[in-house]
């Protein structure tokens, strides 16, 4: 194992031993890499820590699981910039060539699954176009994506708006809805917290969303309607096979597809935004394609955001026996056993990298695990520093309700609990805002 002095800022990478006692005594999270500059409304504002009477409650109501700092197992994350056969990874060539491919090969081999390689055809049906909704602020249109594979087809809905009267390209933000599908009508009539279009539009982005259960249902026993059986013509999942984040992750490149034909969208200006098991989705769909130029992963938790090896709040064995279709067979191998991963999700953020990451957390959201979703962002950022891009590095979190943003990297922690609304959109925003514009 490499070692290391944690007060050198050129330091390339904190062994990870000493990533699991920062985590679990200064407490908060991550790498030690350097000085960041902290975007906390007030840089002496207390970290994040916490409720102690929410940590007392939940320990209570769920014993099987860990919700004290105390309990977190000790553990090494796996190197990003370290290859399988022990090879360290010193440029950037040697990532994009060698390291990169390695790791995407890895995830897909142990966690979310191969996506298959059958040709298909993909068209675009405009059900309906409104051309000034919002007082002529954008034009709205509902549309259907169709894939085709010889005579059969399957087809998915998504909605888009786009900003009129605007004198440069627009970027745009995608949103995977894994709750409900939000109709064209109900996004003009209604501004949804989930997806508040509107406010999207108003801060000058085009965007779209599509409901995740229109491409592969979220249910145990969905598979037989859903795209990975159509592609499998029916026939049963291959262990190793895609599941249903890959599927969902899939579905959002293919609404990019169609924002590519769109000329006032700024296809180079691209983000993949998602809520929990959207949010997983969100990153492993910018893993997937580099044309995302940010991922935003909201509440995302075991399989997104967070780190498997804390063991905290939920569990690899929990979800993959909870939601068995959301990850390929392999991931559950390592229920109770995730020190024994190839992986860990701090190098999903580095395989994004040099692109742009943002993640969310919750005060109450323990169940997320808070503290590994910011670590995961940290430990990644020897990666973004070899690829020539700051990142956080700042292994205390920030306080609650104030951002923090770093070059490519952003995070928040705020009040409530689990879900996606205006607060987090318009923090959120405001980094696009600073990466896109």
């Amino acid at each position: 194992m490499k070692t290391a002095n944690i007060l050198n800022t050129n330091v390339r990478w904190i062994p990870t031993v000493m990533l699991a006692y920062l985590l679990q005594t200064s407490f908060a999270g991550g790498v030690c890499c350097g000085q960041s500059v902290i975007s906390d409304s007030d840089s002496k504002a207390t970290p994040w820590q916490a409720q102690p009477e929410l940590v007392r409650k939940n320990s209570e109501r769920r014993k099987e699981f860990n919700y004290q700092e105390s309990k977190v197992p000790e553990y090494r994350l796996p190197d990003p910039l370290m290859s399988t056969s022990g090879q360290a990874i010193v440029t950037a060539d040697d990532w994009h060539q060698f390291r990169r491919e390695e790791l995407m090969s890895l995830f897909r081999n142990e966690v979310y699954g191969e996506r298959p390689k059958i040709d298909y055809s993909l068209s675009f049906e405009q059900v309906k176009e409104k051309k000034d909704v919002w007082d002529g602020l954008a034009t709205g249109r509902s549309m259907l994506a169709v894939v085709r594979i010889g005579d059969q087809q399957y087809r998915f809905p998504f909605v888009l708006f786009i900003p009129n009267g605007v004198d440069r390209q627009a970027p745009a933000v995608i949103h995977i809805n894994n709750r409900y599908f939000i109709t064209l009508e109900k996004a003009i009539e209604e501004n949804d917290p989930f997806w508040p279009a509107r406010t999207i539009v108003q801060r000058g982005y085009a965007t779209a969303t599509f409901h995740t259960s229109d491409v592969d249902p979220d249910k145990k026993d969905g598979y037989p309607r859903g795209i990975r059986a159509f592609f499998a013509g029916g026939a049963p999942p291959a262990p190793r096979a895609w599941r249903s984040l890959s599927a969902w992750g899939w579905a959002a490149s293919r609404v990019l597809d169609y924002l590519e034909n769109v000329s006032a969208i700024d296809v180079e200006k691209v983000a993949v935004v998602g809520h929990s098991r959207g949010g997983k989705t969100s990153l492993w769909a910018a893993c997937e394609d580099p044309r995302f130029a940010v991922a935003y992963s909201n509440n995302s938790g075991c399989g997104g955001a967070a780190l498997s090896r804390r063991a905290f709040g939920e569990t690899v064995g929990r979800i993959t026996t909870s939601f068995p279709h959301w990850f390929c067979e392999p991931f559950s191998n390592y229920a109770d056993r995730e020190s024994q991963l190839p992986v860990d999700q701090h190098e999903v953020m580095a395989l994004i990298a040099p692109r742009s990451v943002y993640v969310a957390s919750s005060d109450e959201d323990l169940w997320a695990d808070p503290k590994g979703e910011y670590a995961s962002l940290v430990a990644a950022a020897p990666v973004f520093k070899l690829l020539g891009k700051q990142s956080i590095t700042e292994s205390t979190m920030p306080a609650l309700n104030s951002p923090r943003v770093v070059g490519s990297t952003g995070y928040h922690i705020r009040s409530g609990g689990h879900g996606l609304g205006v607060v987090d959109w318009n923090w959120f925003l405001d980094f696009t805002d600073s990466v896109l514009k």
